[in-house]
């Protein structure tokens, strides 16, 4: 479970070679969400092996939940745009924006440059995720979590064993 601000693109952008400076990239951001991404692989123990076994699970990523859009996010404090997560009603992780090395913004850049390398077309409406703001927490197929962002919303997720439907129990915002 990782709790991440959400980017949310205004239009498409083509794979052209070119600096993306942070006021050209808020042109194509329709919005900033709150939301979460879960992880998930076979591996019980992927966290504790390390980086190398989780790029060696394509990246360990099986879901992105994207919550209600920060109105102004651009405008605001990075100390403004805060974020707790709760696993089985213990706190495990609280981050504000400006632990987000570069900049919330610093992952669109990434992606639009490494599309731009390898010919790739990122389309309108697609989500990027700006990374694990609070760590990356563990769970279990009987965890609970909560999610809170402040003024921005709050949710809850319950995980369930394989087989089962994924649920989000309720979005706050």
């Amino acid at each position: 479970m990782e709790a991440e601000f959400v980017i949310e693109l205004a239009e498409t952008i083509k794979p052209v070679q070119r600096d993306y400076a942070d006021t050209t990239l808020i042109d194509v951001v329709a919005a900033m969400h709150i939301g979460a991404e879960i992880a998930s692989s076979p591996m019980a123990d992927i966290n504790r092996i390390g980086p190398i076994c989780v790029v060696c699970d394509f990246g360990n990523n099986n879901g992105l939940l994207v919550g209600p859009s920060i109105p102004d996010w651009h405008t605001r404090p990075a100390s403004e745009l805060t974020a707790r997560v709760f696993v089985d009603d213990a706190q495990v992780g609280q981050a504000t924006a400006e632990t987000v090395e570069g900049g919330l913004l610093q992952s669109l850049r990434f992606l639009i440059e490494l599309s731009a390398q390898r010919g790739v077309t990122l389309h309108a409406g697609s989500y990027v995720s700006c990374g694990a703001l609070t760590g990356i927490h563990d769970v279990t197929t009987a965890s609970k979590a909560h999610v809170d962002f402040g003024a921005f919303g709050a949710f809850d997720v319950r995980f369930e064993a394989v087989g089962a439907d994924a649920h989000v129990d309720s979005v706050i915002g």
